[in-house]
């Protein structure tokens, strides 16, 4: 998505941040039809309190109806913003604007999951703009310096959108960071609470520390998220697993990688050379052509149909190892669900619904159009998934379940998409006690839900912190792994990438595939694959922190 910039100088009403030499805020305020700006002339700031009685367009040119107050809490190191904003129509969002931010001029921007060494800093069309919850900012919280430095965070008890973003226009004397956070569509009105923003000014990399931590008690008292040893959702046998032993079922054009009898080969060979109560097998594709059967779930008829899919259940048993079938927790075929309209994101101002994911499935060098992405927040299609994975986890007795595209955010008008996961893992636990659910991307709020997420991120690449996410969730090589020989992604949109190597980070597990020719052509390389994971202590045994990183907790 391209960045776009006003063409002029906005005008804003700037006021000094108290406790900071130097530094400057402002406030913008967006409705469904335009921006609003604070009017200075009918504005009154007192250096703990601002109360705006009339705004203005960009520029100044005119003036406009609504109000902005807001309060100032002023600590030792930092201050708080309490912000109000209301207008004669809904508010979508609220931005905070600073200047002048000591460490904001040249040290660069961090997040917890920037890579370590790395950082962002903003230069003319080159600006800084992280989202959360998905996929750039994991969490509403970033820092510019290493110790002395500054950090902004968001502290708010919903999941909703927010961006961070710096940059350096030539209307302003230094560079601007924004804070922008967005109501929800669902709870859109002529006046927004905006949660709290935080600015703190850091003289140590300790003191930096302390903030994250800070931030992150925030997220564990309000998404629950519990350390990774005392989670009550993780079941014994998953503590011992080392290894993703990715099982290619049938593409979407109908090409079969492995059948169901193919699959068990699989598991046999593996196990000649890691213990199958190690390994978690993944199984993308198994219910058919991939991506055009969602959501309707049940073994591949070309894979070996329900008598295959059995014989799998069974050998996998007799291993040891733990099977985990694939399930979208959005994707659908229009073709293969008829009540889609019911359920399909729409856009935040319920204009249209959201085409979100059309790959090129055929090659023809066009997306397809038959997929749309439903919220499971919608009660009748909760239930249609809910109910077939039940189904499937009582008749094969599986293990676990993975729920494809869960690390996903939509501002869907009609449904909470959070709370329609939640209720969707809290029905399937409660059916089966001990089934792990596991899901693919994650951000703050997720790892309270998902103990398991494939991992959008690059492992290889050390990150800032490994609080987030090992501290509290564990990750799982992906799908686009490439597998042993060219590198195929098998059910996978991504055709052939490098080769999978097996990382060696503390909480991940990495992914080990299987495609056509793998298991004939490949047995050297799938044996030393195991044996590298043979050579490494089990994930139980790891820390859940990087124990190098400065900011984890002793």
């Amino acid at each position: 998505m391209p960045v776009n910039e006003l063409s002029f100088d906005p005008r804003h009403a700037w006021y000094p941040v108290p406790g900071i030499a130097g530094a400057q805020w402002s406030v913008e305020v967006f409705t469904a039809t335009d921006v609003r700006l604070v009017d200075p002339a009918r504005a009154r700031f007192d250096g703990t309190s601002l109360q705006a009685d009339g705004l203005m367009l960009p520029g100044g040119q005119a003036t406009l109806p609504g109000t902005v107050s807001a309060k100032l809490a002023i600590e030792a190191q930092g201050v708080t913003w309490q912000i109000v904003a209301e207008a004669d129509q809904a508010i979508k969002a609220v931005k905070v604007l600073f200047r002048g931010l000591p460490g904001g001029d040249g040290a660069g921007w961090w997040s917890p999951t920037t890579p370590r060494e790395t950082s962002l800093t903003p230069a003319p069309g080159q600006p800084v703009l992280l989202r959360y919850p998905w996929p750039s900012w994991q969490t509403p919280w970033a820092c510019a310096g290493e110790g002395p430095g500054v950090t902004v965070s968001v502290r708010d008890s919903l999941v909703r959108a927010k961006r961070f973003y710096a940059f350096a226009p030539p209307w302003s004397a230094g560079p601007v960071a924004e804070v922008i956070c967005d109501q929800l569509a669902t709870q859109r009105g002529a006046r927004f609470e905006v949660p709290e923003v935080r600015l703190r000014q850091c003289p140590s990399a300790e003191d930096i520390a302390a903030d994250l931590r800070a931030h992150l008690g925030h997220l564990e008292s309000t998404f629950g998220l519990v350390p990774w040893e005392e989670r009550s959702d993780v079941p014994s046998w998953a503590h011992r697993l080392r290894l993703v032993v990715t099982l290619h079922g049938q593409h979407w054009t109908g090409y079969v990688f492995n059948t169901f009898d193919k699959m068990a080969a699989i598991l046999r060979e593996v196990t000649r050379h890691i213990p199958g109560e190690e390994v978690i097998a993944y199984l993308p594709g198994w219910e058919g052509r991939y991506y055009w059967q969602y959501p309707v779930y049940r073994p591949g008829p070309d894979l070996g149909g329900e008598a295959g899919f059995g014989y799998l259940a069974e050998t996998a048993r007799a291993l040891g190892v733990h099977l985990m079938p694939m399930f979208g927790a959005h994707g659908a075929n229009v073709r293969q669900y008829p009540a889609w309209q019911d359920a399909v994101f729409r856009s935040p101002g319920d204009r249209y619904a959201m085409h979100v994911n059309h790959p090129d499935w055929d090659g023809d060098r066009a997306g397809e159009d038959d997929q749309i992405f439903l919220n499971p927040g919608e009660p009748g299609y909760r239930a249609f998934l809910g109910g077939q994975i039940s189904d499937l986890v009582t008749r094969y007795q599986l293990d676990a379940a993975f729920l494809d595209t869960s690390g996903c955010w939509f501002d869907d008008p009609r449904h909470d998409l959070v709370g329609g996961y939640r209720a969707l893992v809290s029905d399937l636990t409660a059916a089966h006690p001990g089934l792990l659910v596991c899901g693919e991307g994650w951000f703050d709020a997720l790892l309270g839900l998902f103990p398991m997420n494939q991992t959008w991120l690059d492992v290889s690449r050390t990150t800032r912190t490994g609080d987030l996410p090992y501290r509290y969730a564990r990750l799982l090589g992906h799908l686009t792994d490439g597998c042993p020989g060219q590198g195929s992604t098998g059910v996978q949109e991504a055709g052939f990438r490098a080769v999978a190597k097996p990382v060696h980070v503390p909480g991940y597990l990495p992914s080990l595939g299987f495609v056509s020719d793998t298991l004939e052509r490949h047995q050297d390389d799938i044996a030393a694959f195991c044996q590298a994971m043979n050579e490494t202590p089990g994930d139980a045994a790891a820390s859940p922190v990087d124990s190098s990183s400065h900011l984890g907790r002793n």
